[in-house]
């Protein structure tokens, strides 16, 4: 998660937890909420996903 975070960071997203352990996203007029920190491999894809619809790059992307 912490790798994502700084990624999120980099590319101008507020990232933070709630205290009941729900994360929220926000970049610009578009804000996302995860229910938890992802535990399954289909949560991390859940997410990625959501916040690369959301403008989030990788460096092989580019």
């Amino acid at each position: 998660m912490d790798t994502l975070l700084a990624a999120l960071d980099r590319q101008g997203f507020k990232s933070w937890q709630a205290d009941s352990g729900m994360w929220m996203f926000s970049r610009g007029y578009v804000t996302i909420t995860f229910h938890r920190t992802p535990v399954t491999a289909g949560e991390w894809i859940d997410l990625i996903s959501v916040l690369r619809g959301a403008g989030l790059h990788f460096p092989e992307e580019e």
